[in-house]
């Protein structure tokens, strides 16, 4: 979505119209709990009319604004009106929103607001006249009885000339209103797309990352890899000018700088493979001190509380289960729990101070990715959500006033920062420029600024090929500039599906054996969507996608748009078919806790039958075995995969553990005629095996190694194990920037 009107080309920022909340930036239409995606063109079409409530947008003017340089017919203006109505409810016989011109074009009829202004409302004469001081008794008088003597008619018309002046004079001047009201908003529109100019503050090779501005904004705290990718230690840049002072240097991994208030001190986390330490140093040198030992706690996120009397930050048991927030009073050793996150990966991560010490901010990921931007009292009690996104907030700051928490996140494909108010309402877009990923936004306490990180980086799905029972080195089969992962093989290995963004945004893709004919499947344009699976038969795709903001199952086919098979609040993720192809399972959290569930089709793929409950101990992805007997399990805050019988024959059998398995890695397994093929974590930083499991011996064996893999669905396996998939991340380095003038 993009501004034409004023000559600069950026995301137009949320508006409303009457009581719809038009994002610009995700195609959406939202009011209360009902949430409407729209066509990029159809939401091009409301912003252009929205430019101009309650004037009448031409059809060339449209043309010029929504498709400059393309030919298109009438019909295609009519179209997008036609969809822009049935997504706000309305008629066109009776218009409350988009009324037509006959042979001239469309009005926005609604009235329209930007979301931190108040409405801009056409003026009614009616209204006028009623808010006229004293009208409503000019107006009445005797003569309508025809009692009137004759000096009172006069005394009457003169009222109703002054009158008529009057409403000539609230006319003219509510017209004025209109078009300042108008202004307004354009300007509005064209202040929030205008980019804030950063400034570079590193430029060095590897990755730069886990930023932290002082509490003055003078000074940058980060980590480096020093370009080798071994580990990572601790700098602190003086002034954005000066070279960078490293405080550590050790051969453990150094993350999450945390400045104490008085910009004397950084905290930090040391991590290696037995666990994690948290020291403190002072900022521009000196003796570090180690504060706490939390080994075999898994750390990360650290930042200092403003009282300074307390760090919060985020920790799981490394290496299962997921993160949750956790407090550390300074002076005991015995850390806190403030969140019980949910019962599946990743968990609670990014925790943020409010200004005042009273709030920590966070972002809560689901199974799936889906992630909330967060609330917690200090003293722990009810979550508040305040932001609800799809694709990836990457890192959390509260503004200096502390009325607001900034995010980054990456929306329609642009990948930027975001604003909230603490007290609710909708997101606003943040133009930052120089491209790039945005992570780990953090704010001066003064708010004299904000840095960030920005990172460019490249997935691609590799191929392992196994010969004479050794695995080769991981080639690559589908690239492309952007992100490409979630593979999927079909049962007869002529097809892959995965998850890319290549077009703007995340959709369902398929490619043949050798990765050429690719095919896009869905066109969502903007929700996330994850982990396809085929059907036995090789002809549908079962995935989640989030369109109404929870995730729904869908179903797509060969040449037919995806259609949805499930449809509730509680979110259903993780889809797999039973090896007849009759039934579908998933896991969902509607009854409270993540278990596995089983649906019905008929032959038109159509849920039939009652929804049936598998697990009462917990799941969060399946899959039945090639006989059908059994189902193997994930669980969420267990390690191992678990086998559950199936066979009413086998129904006094207990569940028991078959093959190590991380909770994060749930989808990182498969099951094919000659065992389970799972990811098992090495000690190194995102180091992995993939390893062979006989379901009945439950005896390991080690396929291939891999120096990392990605935690998101990365494995794939094509029948008879000759051939492998893995996720790979090519390429990956970051800067830090600095945006002086951000408050």
């Amino acid at each position: 979505m993009t501004n034409r009107e004023d000559g600069f080309l950026g995301p137009v920022p949320p508006f409303r119209v009457d009581d719809w909340l038009a994002e610009p930036m995700v195609n959406q239409l939202s009011r209360e709990d009902v949430v409407r995606r729209v066509e990029p063109k159809v939401m091009e079409v409301l912003v252009c009319m929205a430019r101009r409530p309650g004037r009448t947008v031409t059809k060339d003017q449209f043309m010029e604004e929504v498709w400059a340089g393309t030919i298109v017919t009438d019909d295609v203006l009519a179209r997008c009106i036609s969809e822009l109505r049935k997504a706000l409810g309305d008629s066109a016989q009776r218009p409350e929103y988009v009324e037509t011109i006959r042979k001239r074009g469309y009005r926005l009829i609604a009235p329209v607001e930007s979301v931190e202004r108040e409405p801009v409302r056409a003026f009614s004469s009616g209204e006028g006249a009623a808010s006229e001081e004293g009208g409503a008794e000019i107006i009445r008088d005797d003569t309508a009885k025809g009692t009137a003597k004759p000096v009172a008619g006069l005394r009457a018309a003169v009222r109703r000339r002054r009158l008529r002046r009057r409403l000539r004079v609230a006319v003219l001047a509510g017209v004025a209103v209109l078009i300042v009201g108008t202004v307004a908003v354009q300007q509005y529109i064209v202040a929030r797309t205008q980019p804030l100019a950063t400034v570079p503050v590193t430029s060095y090779p590897g990755e730069e990352t886990d930023p932290a501005l002082s509490p003055d904004g003078r000074s940058i705290a980060f980590t480096w890899d020093a370009g080798d990718g071994i580990n990572f230690d601790l700098y602190v840049q003086p002034a954005v000018d000066e070279a960078p002072l490293q405080l550590t240097r050790t051969d453990a991994d150094e993350f999450s700088p945390a400045w104490s208030q008085d910009g004397a001190q950084l905290a930090f986390a040391r991590c290696s493979g037995g666990g994690c330490s948290i020291f403190v140093v002072p900022a521009f040198g000196g003796r570090e001190r180690r504060i706490a030992d939390l080994r075999p706690l898994h750390v990360r996120d650290l930042v200092w509380s403003p009282d300074g009397r307390t760090l919060a930050l985020s920790a799981r048991r490394e290496p299962r289960g997921a993160f949750g927030l956790i407090l550390l009073p300074l002076g005991t050793r015995e850390p806190l729990r403030l969140t019980d996150s949910p019962a599946s990966p990743p968990g609670d991560l990014d925790p943020a101070w409010s200004p005042d010490g009273q709030y920590l901010a966070f972002v809560r990921t689901t199974v799936d990715g889906r992630q909330d931007v967060c609330l917690v009292p200090r003293e722990g009690g009810e979550v508040q959500r305040l932001a609800r996104e799809q694709q990836g907030v990457t890192g959390l700051d509260w503004t200096a006033d502390g009325r607001s928490v900034v995010y980054a996140a990456n929306r329609q494909g642009a990948s930027g920062l975001w604003r909230v108010r603490a007290s609710g309402g909708p997101p606003v877009w943040v133009a930052v420029g120089d491209g790039g990923e945005v992570y780990q936004p953090s704010v001066a306490r003064n708010g004299r600024g904000i840095t960030f990180a920005q990172r460019r980086h490249e997935t691609n799905i590799s191929e392992i090929v196994r010969a004479g029972g050794r695995a080769g080195t991981p080639q690559r089969l589908i690239e492309s500039t952007r992100w490409d992962s979630h593979p999927a093989v079909s049962p007869d290995g002529e097809r892959i599906a995965f998850v890319s963004n290549r077009s703007g945004n995340l959709e369902i893709w398929t490619a043949d054996p050798d990765g050429n004919d690719l095919q896009r499947r869905t066109s969502f344009g903007g929700p996330r969507v994850s982990t396809p699976r085929w059907s036995p038969d090789g002809t549908h795709i079962v995935f989640t996608a989030r369109v109404n903001g929870h995730a729904d199952l869908y179903i797509v086919e060969p040449g037919s748009p995806p259609r949805r098979f499930t449809d509730h609040s509680g979110d259903e993720v993780a889809p797999s078919w039973s090896r007849d192809g009759k039934f579908i399972y998933f896991a969902s959290r509607r009854n409270g806790d993540w278990q596995i569930w089983r649906q019905g089709m008929d032959e038109n793929l159509e849920p039939v039958g009652d929804l049936v409950p598998v697990t009462r101990y917990g799941g969060i992805a399946a899959e039945e075995t090639p006989d059908g007997r059994y189902l193997i399990v994930v669980r969420p805050e267990r390690r191992n995969l678990w086998r559950i019988p199936l066979d009413e024959e086998l129904a006094e059998q207990r569940s028991v553990a078959i093959a190590p398995l991380n909770p994060s890695d749930w989808a990182n397994w498969t099951i094919r005629q000659e065992g389970i093929y799972l990811v098992h974590r090495r000690a190194e930083e995102g180091a992995a095996d993939i390893l062979l499991v006989d379901p009945d011996t439950r005896v390991p064996e080690l396929v291939a190694r891999l120096d990392a893999l990605p935690e998101h669905p990365s494995l794939a396996v094509f029948p008879g194990g000759r051939r492998l998939l893995v996720t790979q991340v090519e390429r990956s380095d970051s800067d830090i920037v600095l945006v002086q003038d951000f408050h």
